[in-house]
């Protein structure tokens, strides 16, 4: 039962995957297609525009924390596993789960700090650019709530893997 339940979360998780990556590809594009045309201006004008520079400092907001959860998603953060490999493989695998649960929680709770943050900023404004600065701090609770997504499709598979019968 909770096999079938990983299964097709799974197929939900890739699909948010593809979704996270096109949206983290498409900051990245746009964000160096920016970049390089204020530096084009300043070389060949001596000019640039402030609202360049700010919707630069956005857009990596929401590049970082889009990027962050398509590593968590791939499994490609840092993960220092000397100690956890030296342990017998059923220890191994309830490590891989506390560890799971121990940052889906971290990520939850980052969610929730986010969002509150960010609505807090929300009457901020920005300096140039005509929205609020809880705009750019939104990227904090959406790029996390990707990122617990991901998390829980991993906690899933750590306890499909933790209670699967070990093959001889």
């Amino acid at each position: 039962m909770l096999k079938k339940i990983s299964k097709g979360y799974s197929k939900v998780a890739d699909i948010l995957e593809v979704i996270n990556k096109n949206i983290t590809i498409a900051f990245l594009v746009v964000l160096i297609l920016i970049v390089f045309f204020q530096v084009a201006c300043r070389v060949t004008t001596g000019k640039s525009f402030v609202q360049i520079e700010e919707i630069s400092i956005v857009m990596a907001a929401w590049l970082g924390f889009f990027a962050l959860a398509y590593s968590a998603k791939r499994g490609v953060h840092v993960r220092i596993d000397v100690f956890s490999n030296m342990l017998p493989k059923k220890a191994q695998k309830i490590l891989t789960l506390v560890v799971n649960i121990a940052t889906l929680a971290a990520s939850v709770y980052l969610v929730i700090y986010g969002w509150q943050l960010a609505m807090r900023k929300m009457n901020v404004p920005l300096m140039v650019l005509p929205f609020p600065s809880g705009v750019q701090y939104l990227a904090f609770p959406v790029g996390m709530a990707f990122t617990s997504l991901f998390l829980i499709d991993h906690t899933l598979k750590a306890i499909v893997a933790l209670t699967e019968k070990e093959e001889a």
